[in-house]
């Protein structure tokens, strides 16, 4: 590999899953690897403490400031980006990450805006039966920020601890549907 190359690879990684300090609970997030798939998940989860205790008191929704969301659902989705972006594969998920902090974005909403893209692609394969179209991928992509901006609803939970909190338990006591 190239020094171009591999300085671009750890500049991607070290973007898609940020070294951390401080402790998750018990763990001591310094000593979390981000090349491993089960370490990139506590240190994306520590990017979320607003998270942390939904998940721990197995809430299946909460809502933040009006937004009613899945945590579980919202940390597979930035797994899931992170995995791309740690792969390099495909390409283009990097090449509109940088982009879009081109053009003034925060990096956490740039993980929101690819993981928008990642779960509608996901969707139709799983529950349209789809086929993957690498070619729309790209075009969806390619189409943020605008198609992101088009939603026009707050683009993702705010990371304040004076946000609002509200969660519903996964529960069988409950009136028989999962929260």
């Amino acid at each position: 590999m190239s020094q171009r190359l591999a300085e671009d690879q750890a500049a991607r990684r070290a973007w898609a899953v940020p070294r951390a300090t401080g402790s998750l609970g018990s763990i001591e997030l310094r000593y979390l690897d981000p090349a491993n798939p089960d370490d990139r998940y506590f240190l994306i989860l520590s990017e979320h403490p607003e998270l942390r205790e939904a998940i721990e008191r197995d809430f299946d929704e909460m809502e933040i400031d009006g937004n009613v969301f899945n945590p579980r659902l919202h940390l597979v989705m930035h797994e899931v980006v992170a995995n791309q972006l740690w792969s390099g594969e495909p390409p283009e998920v990097w090449q509109t990450a940088r982009r879009l902090e081109g053009l003034g974005y925060e990096r956490h909403e740039i993980l929101h805006m690819l993981g928008s893209v990642a779960v509608e692609h996901i969707w139709e394969v799983l529950k349209e039966g789809r086929r993957y179209d690498h070619a729309r991928y790209v075009a969806a992509l390619a189409a943020l920020p605008d198609s992101w901006e088009s939603l026009q609803r707050p683009p993702h939970p705010p990371h304040r601890s004076d946000a609002r909190r509200r969660g519903r338990r996964r529960a069988a006591s409950r009136t028989g549907r999962r929260g």
